[in-house]
């Protein structure tokens, strides 16, 4: 025993561990070693942590600005979602059914969907009169207006 003592003395004065990857005496289990300071050391782990966590307040306060407009202001409609709702809001009040969506855009506050119609179906096929629509939806997807653009014989090239 004093042998041991003695060898703890000695690590003390070095700075040293005495358990440090030996047994134990009497629980015959051995300790990790104690990790030192390198390239890998906790003040690393440390320092990314607070970055971590600013970056988590800068977008928890992000939503913040975004709940406020989307408070005042319902979501806008996909342009899928509006180009369906325009061809089925079309439908609905001429009777037609398009043929075909030419374009569809944001514009300022509404959605602009441009649709392709058959108005007069004629033998053969390439005698069909077309004509073209345009649709004005608001920003849920809303029929606020329609107006025939552009009418012209398919197949046939516009002026």
């Amino acid at each position: 025993m004093s042998e041991q003592t003695s060898t703890d003395e000695k690590q003390a004065a070095r700075g040293e561990d005495s358990s440090e990857g030996t047994s134990q005496q009497g629980s015959g289990e051995k300790r990790p070693p104690r990790r030192t300071a390198s390239a890998e050391s906790p003040r690393r782990s440390t320092a990314a942590a607070p970055s971590k966590s600013r970056t988590v307040k800068s977008k928890a306060s992000a939503p913040k600005s975004q709940d406020t407009k989307t408070a005042s202001e319902p979501a806008r409609v996909s342009t899928v979602q509006a180009v369906k709702r325009a061809v089925e809001q079309f439908s609905a009040l001429t009777g037609r059914s398009p043929e075909s969506v030419v374009g569809a855009r944001w514009v300022d506050d509404h959605w602009a969907v441009r649709l392709e119609v058959v108005e007069s179906r004629r033998v053969p096929d390439t005698a069909d009169l077309l004509a073209e629509y345009d649709i004005q939806l608001d920003g849920q997807g809303e029929l606020l207006e329609y107006s025939r653009q552009n009418r012209y014989v398919r197949g046939r090239p516009s002026e």
